[in-house]
């Protein structure tokens, strides 16, 4: 993303999280969008969903740690970013929208570590780290969003 203005002047005036979780926020922005059945608006809980998910498949039980690596310790920090890229006019929300949709959604050790499933592949390679829900069947929130969630 480097050479992007916008993104390099957030950079500048915002290194309390690496470039590496900007960009791994808008990989999940476009990953959530890109695995709904119509283009529409991404909520704060859809977009946390994506990074549980993205980070899983991504690193496996190393995912916390290399969200933690860049500074990314909690959902609030995801939220921050988020704000912080629309501040930088990367990205676009509504009305509705609220740092509030991001504080203490999940704890980074329930979701990333306690919810760790490896699956092999026909050829004996990771194919997903946590566990996958049939179709039309809704999410478990409440083991992932608890009440407390202190990260």
């Amino acid at each position: 993303m480097q050479g992007n203005s916008a993104f390099d002047e957030l950079m500048k005036d915002n290194r309390q999280y690496s470039s590496h979780a900007y960009e791994f926020v808008l990989d999940t922005l476009t990953y959530v969008v890109d695995h709904n059945e119509q283009r529409r608006h991404i909520t704060g809980h859809e977009l946390l969903s994506g990074v549980r998910e993205l980070a899983l498949d991504s690193w496996g039980l190393m995912a916390r740690h290399v969200l933690n690596s860049w500074g990314v310790k909690s959902t609030d920090d995801i939220g921050e970013i988020v704000f912080l890229l629309i501040s930088a006019g990367i990205l676009s929300k509504t009305d509705q929208d609220k740092m509030e949709d991001f504080r203490q959604v999940f704890r980074f050790n329930e979701a990333f570590d306690d919810g760790y499933r490896a699956e092999l592949d026909e050829n004996g390679h990771v194919r997903r780290k946590h566990p996958t829900r049939p179709p039309n069947v809704p999410p478990n929130w409440p083991s992932l969003f608890s009440d407390g969630g202190l990260n």
